[in-house]
């Protein structure tokens, strides 16, 4: 969900696939009048893209970056995805691919509920269970691998196999056996006649640990426990120990210790817990007094082994019923609809080059499948013609995808298997793709020279094409913002080290309210690539029922409106200055330099009487802003940033403040909770039909990597709700996976899981750990050359995307009219 890379890559998504051609191909020859034999040849039809960086692994059982990912959008097709019904309305449909349909029969097959010990809810039974777990696949007959061999049942079967195997582990089999689509028995297989090491989150105390015969140490009960130096761990936030030592050195830690503590790991990074690890992680965690540790937290570094016996295939809940036919069965309920949205990727790969580039000689097996072109066996409607590391991929029609029919001319003519507004449309009409690796001045060059069939726009340069009638602006999921270190030894250290002055008046939740109401959204976001102005977790694109009601906005609620009322303080009703809940929500711009005063005044009064800042000091701090080097416009944003900060303190006490964006980060969400950054600038998105796991990547710490890690722990802190009339109290942990899969309130109400997680909402901006500021969006603009179907965008379907973009000159047409325009095109 985490946004890291450019908006270059997120316009890659947007299109769904990109395109580029200059393929003749010959047909019959004609004689001429002039005795001369002469070649017609199709026209041809090419889209030019670009990137920062190209994929180097789409595997899709290993693939791990959005570049590696944008490949497979090209050379695979999905089991199915959403087209256009109806343009004008904004409605979609389901369009089958690589499956022709797929049908809930749970109520036919409620034995295979008890065969593969799926997880029901408390009160329910197999026989009464008559959907949401069992589901059938028609597969294509007509589907076919890029070398013509047919795609049957029995690949799939492979693939899953492959993908699940306990000696691979693969990076995305997480996918398939956690989660809502998790393959029932997926994750017995995955670590079949293996141990899982799990947090152990300090459920074994050390003395409490029994020494073995080996002179290992192990739990009381016998369970087998390790050390574990570099994995992210609860009791830290999400964070390891790697990362706070990597962070802090030898002014919080004694790193002789730790280098020989990690110098005793295995393969996989765990250390046997010994008299001599013990020992040397004591050492680690006790150096200084201002970490705060004891020999007794020691335990909180261990990971419990949970060991998995042998099972064999047939526990899978995914099996071949005939050669074009298998069912799948999902560990715990899932919506048809959600289903399907799972389902808009596949897992295959081919067996033959999947088998032959398999290494056995390290401690996992792994294999070079999709590495290069000679790795790669695709099946959708393009291939990989050439690859040149580091600058281009190219991209033609791949003639054994099932969707192509050979014309006359010899040009693949594909044409859709439903109707877009009433009438079956040409789809696919580009012949080649061709992506180039090229930086920003290089990609504003061949966009205006009719090189590129794309470009994004830097922020000065949108201000110049702002009215070009080839400019489109998309809303994005993410919300960025700034996120905090809150913790006065943490903020100390910064201001000891790293550089700041004076940051440690970031713990104060009243100087970051204050920070939040100074900000002036509207004017922050004209230093921005056309972002949006932000006041809440999540914008607009959210949905919470979107497959039964296209309205169901989540932000739209009224429940969540109240929440940002609320957060906001703005007031309503009778002799208010709104009257209506709607009227006072539509009012709140985030913005009140008044409010932004008086709370800075009292932050400086609060932090002076705790001994922690001397009134007229000035304020420096190090902002973590980007991964890459730091441009001008992250220059604009702070510049911005200093203002409105230096506004607000103006006759409080304190002195001048100055923020300051570095680049070149590594990993900015994790540098902030490990204390190198005292503010982080970033942003969480996506998901965008499932708003009621949202708050999962601020409170969950088994699953994300919490960027607020230093300010909280919400595995322990608790928040009570009222819930049908009724006060719960649980941690926020335990709330963030309320609402979904067998979470304990998932079976009821939209209404109430609105309204609890838009309580949930308000209550976390109230501790101002993070402070939205804009909604991103992808800005491009698209040559003369092509135009989409739609320019109304739709995120079922944005644009209608390269399936059915259009083109308005053929590749001959396009050069003679760059060359009519002395080859520089005007856009303004």
């Amino acid at each position: 969900m985490k946004k890291a890379l450019s908006l270059l890559l997120a316009l890659i998504m947007v299109l769904g696939l990109a395109a580029c051609n200059n393929n003749e191909t010959p047909v019959d020859d004609q004689p001429s009048q002039g005795g001369d034999d002469v070649v017609e040849t199709a026209d041809t039809y090419t889209y030019k893209s670009y990137t920062t960086a190209l994929g180097t692994n789409w595997n899709p059982h290993t693939w791990e970056t959005n570049a590696d990912d944008a490949i497979n959008g090209y050379i695979t097709s999905p089991f199915c995805t959403m087209s256009i019904l109806d343009s004008e309305n904004g409605v979609y449909q389901w369009v089958w691919e690589m499956a022709t349909s797929i049908t809930d029969v749970t109520a036919e097959h409620q034995d295979d509920l008890v065969k593969y010990n799926v997880t029901l809810q408390e009160g329910e039974t197999p026989e009464t269970t008559t959907e949401g777990f069992v589901f059938e696949f028609a597969l294509n007959p007509n589907a076919k691998w890029q070398n013509g061999e047919a795609i049957t049942a029995d690949d799939y079967i492979y693939s899953m196999q492959q993908l699940l195997n306990s000696e691979m582990k693969n990076y995305r089999a997480n996918l398939y056996y956690s989660g809502e689509s998790a393959v029932a028995g997926g994750l017995g297989y995955y670590y079949s006649g293996s141990t899982a090491w799990m947090d152990a989150a300090g459920a074994y105390a050390t003395d409490t640990l029994v020494l073995g015969e080996d002179g290992t140490y192990a739990a009381a009960d016998g369970t087998p426990l390790m050390i574990a130096p570099s994995t992210a761990l609860a009791w830290l936030g999400g964070n390891s120990l790697a990362d706070y030592v990597g962070a802090y050195g030898d002014a919080m830690f004694d790193v002789a210790s730790f280098d020989a503590l990690v110098a005793l790991a295995n393969a996989d990074g765990y250390v046997a817990v010994t008299d001599e690890s013990l020992e040397l992680l004591a050492n680690v965690i006790t150096f200084s007094p201002d970490w705060g540790e004891t020999e007794a937290e020691t335990c909180q570094y261990f990971v419990y082994g949970k060991e998995y016996p042998v099972v064999e295939w047939d526990t899978v809940g995914l099996y071949k019923v005939d050669d074009y036919t298998i069912r799948y069965v999902v560990q715990t309920r899932q919506d048809y609809n959600y289903f399907l949205t799972s389902c808009t990727s596949t897992w295959l790969v081919y067996e033959d080059l999947y088998e032959a580039g398999k290494d056995t000689s390290g401690t996992l097996v792994t294999t070079d499948y999709c590495t290069s072109i000679e790795t790669t066996m695709g099946y959708g409607p393009y291939m990989i013609e050439s690859l040149q590391d580091g600058k281009q991929i190219v991209f033609v029609q791949n003639p054994n995808w099932y969707g192509y029919e050979v014309q006359d001319d010899g040009s693949l003519l594909s044409m859709t298997n439903f109707e877009v507004d009433g009438e079956v449309r040409e789809q696919y009409k580009t012949d080649k793709i061709v992506i180039d690796v090229l930086d920003e001045a290089a990609a504003k060059q061949a966009f205006l020279k009719g090189e590129l069939s794309e470009w994004t726009p830097s922020a000065d340069d949108l201000l110049t094409y702002s009215a070009s009638d080839v400019l489109y602006k998309v809303d994005e999921t993410y919300t960025m913002s700034f996120f905090f270190n809150t913790n006065v030894e943490a903020l100390k250290e910064m201001d000891n080290s790293k550089g700041n002055t004076n940051s440690v008046v970031l713990s104060n939740t009243n100087f970051r309210k204050a920070m939040s109401f100074a900000i002036d959204r509207a004017e922050y976001v004209t230093a921005t690539t056309g972002y949006k102005p932000a006041f809440a977790l999540m914008n607009n694109l959210y949905f919470y029922d979107v497959y039964n009601d296209p309205t169901s906005s989540y932000r739209g609620s009224d429940a969540a409106k109240q929440a940002i009322v609320n957060l906001y303080g703005v007031e309503y009703g009778e002799g208010k200055a709104y009257a209506t809940l709607d009227e006072a929500h539509d009012s709140i711009n985030g913005y009140n330099l008044t409010e932004a005063k008086a709370l800075m005044a009292t932050a400086c009064q609060e932090l002076v009487d705790a001994g922690l800042y001397t009134a007229g000091e000035d304020i420096y701090v190090r902002i973590g802003w980007a991964k890459g080097a730091i441009e001008t416009e992250a220059l604009n944003c702070v510049e911005l940033l200093n203002k409105y900060v230096n506004a607000a303190v103006e006759g409080s006490g304190f002195g001048k403040v100055t923020f300051e964006a570095i680049g070149n980060i590594n990993d900015r969400y994790s540098d902030v909770p490990a204390g190198e950054y005292a503010i982080g600038y970033g942003a969480w998105g996506g998901a965008a039909f499932y708003p009621f796991r949202n708050m999962q990547v601020y409170c969950d710490t088994d699953q994300y990597a919490i960027n607020e890690a230093a300010c909280w722990d919400p595995s322990v802190e608790t928040l009570t709700l009222n819930v049908n009339g009724e006060d719960v109290t649980m941690t926020w942990k335990e709330w963030s996976g309320a609402l979904i899969g067998s979470g304990v309130f998932a079976a009821e109400s939209n209404e109430l899981k609105l309204e609890v997680t838009a309580k949930m909402e308000e209550e976390y901006l109230k501790k101002y750990y993070r402070i939205p500021l804009c909604g991103t969006t992808a800005c491009f603009m698209l040559a003369y050359q092509v135009s989409y179907y739609t320019d109304e965008y739709n995120i079922m379907y944005d644009f209608g995307g390269l399936r059915l973009m259009q083109y308005n000159y053929t590749d001959a047409e396009w050069a003679d009219y760059v060359a009519s325009q002395n080859g520089t095109i005007a856009y303004e």
